[in-house]
C-alpha cells in the first residue's frame, strides 16, 4: 500500500473519530453493518471510550457468504480514542493509526472478504456505556469512498443477554429504488438484526433469515404498477438486486430506465426482529466526471408505505 495513500486515510479516519465523539450515541454495543478486506482496500475502525474505566472490549466479525463467526477480545484505557485498519497487516492492513497506542484491537485476519462488526464493551461497573465509534472506508477498485456511525443498541453488555442484542431495530419497509441502468448500477447489502447475544455466547455464526416480497408490485420510472409477487430470502446477510423482486416480466417491463420495489421483511427467523440495508451505487462511465468511476454507500430509510 503506497504510503501516502495510507496517511490520507489515517486523517480521514481520525477526522471520522473526532466527529463520532461529538455527533454519535453512547454505546455498549455497536454494529457496524459493512466493511471489506478486498485487497487495495482499507476499513478503518475508530472506537472512543468516554468512561473513565479501561474497557475489556469484544470483537465479533460476520463474515462471507456463509456469515461465519469469527471473535477475540481487545481493550481500550479510559477516555481512550483507537483507529486502526479492520484487515490484519497480513491481509494487508496497516494496523494501528498510532502504533505506539497501548490499546489492543482485535484484527480480522483474511484478505478479500466482506461482512459486518459487533464491537461491545465487556467491563463490569461502567455505568457512562460511553463506547462510540465509526468506520472510514476506501476501495480504489470500486471507487468507494464513506464513513459511517456505528449503529447503538443502548445497553449494558457487561449483561451478557444484551451483548449484540439490536431487537430494538424493527426496520421492515425499505422503497428500493434504482436509477437508469446505463448510468448508475444499484445493489442493496442487507444485515438481519435482533437479538444475537445467545448465538454471540455460544460463538455460533447468526443464523437468523428474513424474506423479502414485493408486496405484488413494481413500478417503471413513470409509476405504473406491473404486478406480480416475488419474495428473497437473506439469512444473516447478503446482497439484493432489484431483480431478485421481479419477476421475469416485471424486469422486462419496468426496463433499464429506473423504478421502484416497495420491499417488505417479514418470515422472520432465528430471532430476527428486522434489516439494515445499505444501498451501493456504482457510477458507470456514461455518467461522465466527476462521477464516473465512483462508488456510494448509504444506509437505506425505513417507513411506513
Amino acid at each position: 500500500m503506497k504510503k501516502t495513500f495510507q496517511k490520507t486515510l489515517i486523517a480521514a479516519a481520525a477526522g471520522v473519530a473526532l466527529m463520532s465523539a461529538v455527533g454519535t450515541a453512547s454505546a455498549n454495543s455497536l454494529l457496524f453493518p459493512y466493511f471489506t478486506t478486498a485487497t487495495g482496500a482499507q476499513s478503518v475502525l475508530s472506537l472512543t471510550n468516554t468512561t473513565g474505566n479501561t474497557q475489556s472490549l469484544h470483537y465479533v466479525y460476520n463474515y462471507g457468504a456463509a456469515c461465519t463467526h469469527y471473535d477475540a477480545s481487545g481493550s481500550m484505557t479510559q477516555n481512550d480514542i483507537l483507529t486502526h485498519s479492520i484487515a490484519a497487516t497480513s491481509a494487508g492492513g496497516f494496523g494501528k493509526a498510532v502504533t505506539g497506542d497501548t490499546s489492543t484491537p482485535v484484527y480480522f485476519p483474511l484478505a478479500n472478504q466482506t461482512g459486518f462488526l459487533v464491537v461491545s464493551t465487556k467491563t463490569a461497573g461502567s455505568t457512562a456505556q460511553g463506547l462510540q465509534g465509526s468506520m472510514a472506508i476506501v476501495d480504489p477498485a470500486s471507487g468507494l469512498v464513506v464513513s459511517y456511525p456505528g449503529i447503538s443498541n443502548g445497553l449494558a453488555t457487561d449483561v451478557a443477554a444484551n451483548e449484540g442484542n439490536f431487537a430494538a431495530i424493527t426496520d421492515v419497509n425499505f422503497a428500493l429504488a434504482t436509477l437508469p441502468a446505463a448510468i448508475v448500477s444499484t445493489s442493496w447489502y442487507g444485515v438481519v438484526v435482533g437479538d444475537m447475544s445467545a448465538a454471540i455466547a455460544a460463538g455460533a455464526d447468526w443464523g437468523a433469515s428474513t424474506t423479502f416480497t414485493n408486496n405484488g408490485n413494481v413500478y417503471n420510472n413513470d409509476e405504473v404498477a406491473f404486478s406480480g409477487t416475488v419474495t428473497k430470502k437473506i439469512t444473516c446477510s447478503g446482497t439484493v438486486v432489484a431483480k431478485d423482486l421481479m419477476t421475469g416480466a416485471q424486469d422486462a417491463a419496468v426496463g433499464t430506465n429506473g423504478g421502484l420495489v416497495k420491499a417488505t421483511a417479514g418470515t422472520f427467523t432465528g430471532g430476527a426482529t428486522g434489516a439494515v440495508m445499505l444501498k451501493m451505487q456504482t457510477v458507470q462511465a456514461a455518467a461522465g466526471a466527476p462521477f464516473s468511476g465512483k462508488q456510494f454507500l448509504h444506509r437505506e430509510p425505513a417507513g411506513a408505505f
